[in-house]
């Protein structure tokens, strides 16, 4: 089964530094595969976004990228950007080569902005990405209470791990943020 996991946020949203902290890495070399601890995956990884890129450069990356995998992209890791422009669309992007042919698209949502100055509108994307059933949304918001930044990075990073995992709950949103406010311990309970 063929899986697309995809970071998801607008413009400085923290999309790039949480893949760069997760793999452990900045730089995702074309025909290498990378992995995250307790993910028993190995990914493709492109850790700029199709806002980085815009449409064309960014399908053309992860194309290229996909090529030159050494497991033909079985699992791709990616920042994406939920943009509705008409030159950069996220719905055209995720019905089109090379997403379109990948079984699962796991579409991790980043729901606040790392200094808390937006929040994403979960369910206007819901309404815009639902037409494509191969879609899953899971939000990211166990940071919503948290102010400092190791604990918010921590409690985002417990979550995406979860979302990421090949075994996670088959559901369209889950929302987990059960963090322990009486020691503001960023441990997030997973089922």
């Amino acid at each position: 089964m063929r899986r697309a996991i995809l970071l998801s946020g607008f413009n400085n949203w923290g999309k790039t530094t949480h893949i760069q902290s997760l793999f452990g890495r900045s730089n995702f070399y074309k025909g290498y595969l990378f992995g995250v601890p307790n993910v028993n995956a190995s990914f493709t990884v492109e850790s700029h976004s199709n806002d980085d890129l815009l449409e064309v450069r960014f399908v053309n990356v992860v194309t290229n990228k996909i090529a030159a995998s050494p497991d033909g992209g079985a699992n791709i890791f990616c920042a994406f950007c939920l943009s509705r422009e008409p030159n950069n669309d996220s719905r055209r992007i995720l019905t089109s080569a090379p997403f379109a042919t990948y079984d699962k698209i796991h579409v991790i949502l980043l729901q606040y902005k790392w200094d808390f100055h937006a929040e994403l509108r979960i369910q206007d994307i819901t309404n815009y990405l639902s037409p494509i059933p191969h879609v899953m949304l899971f939000t990211v918001n166990a940071d919503r209470n948290l102010t400092i930044d190791t604990q918010r990075a921590s409690a985002r990073e417990t979550q995406i791990i979860w979302f990421s995992s090949p075994n996670n709950l088959p559901l369209m949103t889950i929302t987990l943020f059960r963090v322990f406010a009486s020691t503001h311990d960023a441990s997030v309970a997973l089922p």
